[in-house]
């Protein structure tokens, strides 16, 4: 089984919202933030979430929750744009408890996590097979 650092050279982690999405941007090998942003849950958030994964070259993947939820518009997006999307499995409610619940910590993915493994899977649809909640 092939560990995600060994696919790709970066990973952007999004943890989804209903208004807002922070993404950070890993180097998939350290597993290094290079980068980190909180956009706005609509198209111009989605366009500067791309344009910051531009600034990196090589292979990437994005790793984030909610895909069939908050996340089916940049999920969308991001297929549109031919980007490797994968979907992670919301964190336990005991392990988010105490503080542990943080957006910059959600979505720093870790890159060494194995491909594919239990918690990741590919995006899904939202309710009645639509891909977004938001109309």
């Amino acid at each position: 089984m092939s560990m995600l650092a060994e696919l790709v050279e970066v990973v952007i982690g999004v943890d989804t919202h209903k208004h807002t999405h922070t993404a950070a941007v890993l180097d998939a090998r350290t597993g290094a933030v290079l980068d980190r942003v909180t956009v706005t849950a609509d198209p111009d958030g989605y366009t500067k979430l791309l344009d910051l994964a531009e600034r990196r070259s090589g292979l990437r993947a994005w790793a984030m929750e909610g895909t069939g939820g908050y996340g089916a518009g940049l999920a969308r997006h991001l297929a549109d744009a031919g980007e490797l999307v994968v979907e992670l499995d919301r964190p336990k409610r005991p392990a988010r408890r105490a503080g542990a619940k943080s957006d910059p910590i959600d979505a720093n993915v870790p890159p060494a996590t194995p491909w594919p493994a239990p918690g990741w899977r590919s995006p899904r649809p939202g309710p009645s097979g639509r891909r977004c909640r938001c109309g």
